[in-house]
């Protein structure tokens, strides 16, 4: 099964608290631009906040778009937010992975059929426990992903 699409939960996943890029997101980024792996973020933020926070970090050349609450009309971390992400990414569920960073999106991701990534980072040690029980893959840093 090859990745076509990946769905990110902007502030639980890829930025830290001052904004920033994580550590070697970057790297993971750029190696799936190179692989043709199409990007979206989804945020709980206006859609003009979501994109001036990737540029911010240097991560918006990265993602195809930045799907808001706003726009879709429902939770960031529901069911429906990531379908509608998928679609706008062309793709579906089976060749897409959500990456999210609280147990809510995890659970709301699974329901709904996706392949899901738990990132530490945004969950407190028992949330983070749950979701890793329950998620597709774990990682506690983007430079564990890079050495698989």
């Amino acid at each position: 099964m090859r990745l076509q699409s990946a769905i990110f939960m902007l502030e639980d996943t890829l930025l830290r608290d001052d904004g920033t890029a994580r550590e070697g997101l970057d790297k993971v980024l750029s190696i799936f631009k190179m692989e043709s792996v199409w990007l979206y973020a989804v945020t709980a933020n206006t859609h003009a906040e979501g994109e001036a926070e990737l540029k911010r970090a240097g991560l918006f050349d990265y993602f195809r778009g930045v799907l808001s609450e706003e726009i879709a009309r429902c939770p960031y971390d529901s069911g429906t937010m990531f379908e509608r992400a998928m679609k706008r990414l062309l793709s579906d569920k089976q060749d897409t992975v959500v990456f999210a960073g609280h147990l809510a999106a995890i659970e709301n991701a699974k329901e709904a059929g996706f392949r899901t990534v738990a990132v530490s980072g945004a969950a407190d040690a028992d949330e983070w426990a749950k979701m890793t029980a329950l998620a597709t893959e774990t990682l506690e840093n983007y430079e564990d992903y890079l050495a698989e």
